[in-house]
């Protein structure tokens, strides 16, 4: 089995932990500041009302988000050759909803993703690739939604203050650089020159460079390499579009979460407008990727409660129940659903592991008996 390079660290239980406690803290204090701005009692007795049809509409949409979600990197993991690590590929796929959903800028699925891949067996490189290029797909399709969501950027968002209006353009900002820079790193062999030479750099200062120098080579090899499998997955045009148009499948069920959400509230909304819904939450959602907190905790809230808030018939209370809704079915049950998957893997792959021990041991038990 493959090294997996430095910065890629294996999630044990008490970082997981660490991070989950520390998003119960971060939790509990946004719900306090969410409450003291919005009535805990009128919200409370808006959930009660919830219509049970329509919630789980919502859950069903949710159910198909998590079950295409997957899928795209099971093509492009294909495209780059592994043709024998499906249902693999498939966990590790669904394990990034709880490792983005506990770390800061939801930045932790696709290091641990590509650590799950080498445990299976798979190059540091080569999962580095098919992680990335899945990266790119994912950014293309969400970046395409939410330039579209622009089309009604007057009405989404009125109830930004000239003192908010900046998170707007902040978040729109930051979610197409990272889609660039992540395409560059795929692609650019200027980009590994740089990241190269910045470590060159740093190797000058002593202490860095007694354990950096002897590093260089090995970690412009294994981008070398990482960028080899990201082209070779890019130059099957017909296969990415593909795996794009899949991620953007999954995004538009998971947009289309709020619309039944609302409805379940004793909102009419009519069937037309959930074009409209599915765009505002693209708008919401990238309007809040700066947000340093694991999952976005605090700022995801707000925009959502800025936005559902100006469409006809929603009162202050019907959007922070709804907000409370959502953020439970897509954050937490999602997350929950997520480690679960991640446990299956690792179940999967000990299991694998003890049998493969157990035949070596077999045969050398063969051979010396022999």
């Amino acid at each position: 089995m493959n090294n997996i390079p430095n910065g890629k660290e294996k999630p044990t239980k008490n970082k997981i932990v660490g991070k989950i406690l520390l998003l119960v803290l971060i939790t509990a204090i946004t719900l306090t500041v969410f409450f003291n701005f919005n009535d805990f009692g009128e919200t409370m007795n808006q959930l009660k009302h919830v219509d049970g049809k329509e919630l789980s509409l919502a859950i069903l949409c949710l159910v198909f988000y998590i079950v295409i979600w997957p899928v795209s990197l099971c093509m492009i993991a294909r495209l780059s050759g592994l043709k024998n690590h499906f249902l693999d590929t498939y966990l590790i796929g669904s394990t990034e909803h709880f490792f983005n959903g506990i770390t800061p800028f939801s930045t932790g699925g696709q290091p641990i993703q590509v650590y799950l891949y080498t445990k299976c067996g798979v190059s540091a490189a080569q999962s580095t690739g098919i992680i990335l290029t899945n990266f790119v797909a994912y950014m293309l399709a969400t970046n395409a939604i939410a330039i579209a969501s622009l089309v009604f950027y007057a009405k989404f968002s009125q109830n930004f203050t000239s003192s908010t209006s900046w998170m707007i353009v902040l978040g729109f900002i930051m979610n197409f650089f990272t889609l660039i820079f992540m395409f560059l790193m795929a692609t650019s062999k200027k980009i590994r020159d740089l990241f190269k030479k910045i470590l060159i750099a740093l190797c000058k200062i002593k202490l860095i460079g007694k354990y950096l120098t002897k590093l260089v080579p090995v970690f412009d090899q294994y981008c070398e390499n990482a960028q080899l499998a990201s082209k070779e997955i890019l130059n099957n045009k017909k296969g990415f579009v593909l795996a794009i148009l899949i991620r953007g499948i999954s995004l538009l069920f998971y947009y289309a979460i709020p619309f039944f959400i609302i409805r379940s509230l004793d909102v009419n909304l009519a069937w037309d407008t959930l074009p409209y819904i599915i765009l505002a939450s693209a708008f919401a959602i990238t309007t809040m990727v700066w947000v340093p907190t694991p999952g976005g905790t605090g700022g995801i809230e707000f925009a959502f409660l800025t936005i559902f808030t100006s469409f006809a018939g929603v009162t202050q209370v019907i959007g922070s129940a709804g907000t409370v809704v959502w953020r439970a079915l897509t954050y937490y049950l999602l997350m929950i659903i997520s480690f679960i998957q991640y446990i299956i893997f690792d179940i999967k792959v000990k299991k694998k592991n003890s049998q493969e021990l157990a035949e070596v041991d077999e045969n050398d038990s063969c051979t010396t008996n022999g």
